[in-house]
C-alpha cells in the first residue's frame, strides 16, 4: 500500500498510530488543529489489572499490559520524555456486598497476583501492578517532534476536501478525530470532566505512587497536584450533578489532606454502545479510508496494540 498516510487527529489514537508508522519507516503526515476540547484533556492514562464494579481481571491482561508498556517505554527512550509511572491502587468498597465479592474472588485466587490476601484491609483492598501514562506529555512531545519534522499540519483535515489515491503520493487516510468523527454511526460523543487539585500538607501522608479509589479515582500527577475523575456525561443536564459527585468523593478520600480545587478539565470523546474501540476500514472505502477511534477509558492499554495492527496493515509490501 503506497503513498503518504494521512492521520486526521492527534489525540491518543493519532499519536500512537503516528509513532507506530514512524518506527516502521512508513511515510505519514498528521493533521490536527489543537486539543482544547479533546478527550486527552481528561484522560488519566490509568492502567489497572482489576477494573469495574465486579472487580474484573481481563483475560490475557498481563500480556497486553506488558506489550503496551513496552511501546511507551520505547517512546520514552527515543524521545527522551518521561511517560510511565508505576502505581498501587487502594480501592475502598462501597458496601458489604462488594466487600464479600472481593473476599470471595481473592479466596479463590481469581485476582492473583494483583490482589492477594495480604492486600485486604477492613474497608479496602490494594491492587498491585497498576501504572499511568502521562497522556498530555505523550501528545505534546509527539506534536513538537512532528512539527519540527514538517509532518504536522496544525489544521483539521475535512472529509469533503480529501483526495485518496487520485494523484502521486496520495495514500490512505486514517480518521482519529475523536469527538469530531461523523462517519461511524456506531460512535457517539459523550462529555467528561476531571478535577485538577493541589494537594499538600497531609495530616496523614499520601505516599507517592498511590491512587485512591472509591468509585472515583484520585490520582497523583506530580508537582503537588492530583486529578480526580473522570465523569461520564451523556446529557448536558447531568454536568453539574456529576461534578458535585466528583467533589463529594474528593472530600471523602482526602479528608486527611489539605487540598484545593485548581480547575475543572473538560473534554469530549467518542464511545460505542459496547465500549469497544472502533478500528478498521470504512465500509466501501477499504484500502483508502479507515478509522481508529472510541478508545475510551482503557485506551492507554488497548491503543498501542491497535496502532501496531494498523502499522502492519499500512506498511508497504
Amino acid at each position: 500500500m503506497s503513498g503518504v498516510v494521512r492521520i486526521a487527529g492527534q489525540g491518543l489514537a493519532g499519536t500512537l498510530l503516528a509513532r507506530a508508522l514512524e518506527r516502521a519507516g512508513r511515510e505519514f503526515e498528521v493533521y490536527d488543529p489543537g486539543h482544547e476540547a479533546s478527550a486527552s484533556r481528561v484522560g488519566a492514562g490509568l492502567v489497572s489489572p482489576v477494573t469495574g464494579e465486579r472487580w474484573t481481571l481481563a483475560p490475557g491482561w498481563a500480556e497486553r499490559a506488558a506489550a503496551a508498556k513496552a511501546f511507551y517505554r520505547e517512546i520514552e527512550t527515543a524521545w527522551d520524555v518521561a511517560l510511565v509511572t508505576e502505581l498501587r491502587v487502594r480501592r475502598v468498597w462501597r458496601n458489604e456486598a462488594e466487600a464479600g465479592l472481593v473476599h470471595a474472588k481473592v479466596g479463590r485466587g481469581e485476582l492473583a497476583p494483583w490482589v492477594t490476601p495480604s492486600g485486604l484491609e477492613a474497608d479496602a483492598a490494594w491492587i498491585e501492578g497498576a501504572w499511568r501514562v502521562d497522556l498530555p506529555a505523550l501528545i505534546m512531545a509527539g506534536r513538537a517532534r512532528w512539527r519540527e519534522q514538517g509532518r504536522l499540519h496544525e489544521a483539521a483535515l475535512h472529509p469533503e476536501k480529501v483526495q485518496v489515491g487520485n494523484g502521486p503520493g496520495w495514500g490512505p487516510v486514517i480518521w482519529c478525530t475523536g469527538a469530531a468523527e461523523t462517519r461511524v454511526p456506531a460512535l457517539r460523543a459523550v462529555g467528561g470532566e476531571t478535577l485538577e487539585l493541589a494537594v499538600g500538607g497531609a495530616a496523614g501522608d499520601w505516599p507517592e505512587g498511590v491512587v485512591r479509589h472509591d468509585g472515583v479515582w484520585v490520582l497523583p500527577v506530580g508537582g503537588g497536584r492530583a486529578w480526580a475523575g473522570a465523569s461520564f456525561i451523556r446529557e448536558e443536564g447531568e454536568r453539574l450533578t456529576r461534578r458535585e459527585a466528583l467533589r463529594a468523593s474528593v472530600r471523602r478520600q482526602l479528608a486527611d489532606c489539605k487540598w484545593r480545587e485548581l480547575a475543572v478539565l473538560a473534554g469530549r470523546r467518542m464511545t460505542a454502545a459496547d465500549r469497544v474501540p472502533v478500528s478498521g476500514w470504512l465500509a466501501g472505502h477499504e484500502g483508502r479510508e479507515g478509522v481508529l477511534n472510541g478508545l475510551g477509558s482503557k485506551g492507554a492499554l488497548s491503543g498501542p496494540g491497535l496502532a501496531e495492527g494498523w502499522s502492519k496493515l499500512l506498511h508497504p509490501r
